[in-house]
């Protein structure tokens, strides 16, 4: 006894056959997007390192700049103000 598919029926297992894939599919982006947010985390932990790293050096050396440019004004302030020699003539 055969039984005869019709195509209502055809149609009714499409659509549950779409619907589970459907759900796998969301089961699988679920896994991915927690995965990306995972990778993220951890390049924005390595970014930050890495501009801690270079960060520092730079901040040393301007702090440094800045000391040694302080420094140098009050030298200058403090230095006596040389007049300048008025040049000689000589005549023939």
């Amino acid at each position: 006894m055969l039984e005869v598919v019709t195509t209502a029926d055809v149609l009714i297992y499409l659509k549950i056959t779409v619907a589970v894939l459907l759900i796998v599919v969301l089961y699988h982006a679920l896994f991915i997007t927690v995965d990306l947010r995972k990778i993220l985390k951890k390049i924005r932990s390595v970014t930050d390192e890495v501009e801690n790293l270079i960060m520092k050096p730079i901040n040393v050396a301007d702090h440094l700049l800045e000391e040694i440019v302080k420094y140098l004004d009050a030298q200058q302030e403090q230095a006596p103000k040389k007049k300048k020699k008025k040049a000689s003539k000589k005549k023939k």
